[in-house]
């Protein structure tokens, strides 16, 4: 399966998914007018590797600085195609937020409350400007 790299734009977040070495990554803010749309070929060939990953192990982080009320759905579409992953297949699944932002920590925390998956909270330092 082909590698997926979307660079930052103004309304979406950087997105590497590397399936070769299982890994995901979702990074900067996420409000695109059409969320659904921006997410669906991610979300589909995410499934596919889901059914039978092709790497050892599966580290996923997201790292949001801001998203709208949009991207909860593909979200939460993530999480619940992740917990079909394969249960001896190790997956580490990192919700990043800055010290101090308590709406991306909540986020990750509400996130955590509705799936079975173990994701781990990690408070990172403000970058230096």
């Amino acid at each position: 399966m082909q590698n997926i790299t979307i660079p930052a734009g103004e309304n979406t977040p950087y997105v590497r998914c590397d399936f070769q070495k299982g890994v995901f990554e979702f990074k900067g803010a996420s409000y695109p007018e059409y969320a659904r749309e921006f997410y669906d070929n991610i979300v589909e060939k995410l499934e596919i590797y889901i059914q039978n990953p092709t790497a050892p192990q599966t580290h996923i982080t997201f790292a949001f600085t801001y998203f709208n009320t949009g991207t909860n759905p593909p979200l939460m579409t993530i999480f619940k195609a992740l917990e079909k992953m394969p249960a001896d297949h190790p997956l580490q699944i990192e919700w990043c937020y800055e010290d101090g932002d308590e709406d991306i920590r909540d986020l990750g925390e509400y996130f955590n409350t509705l799936t079975t998956l173990p994701i781990h909270l990690i408070s990172l330092p403000i970058p230096e400007e």
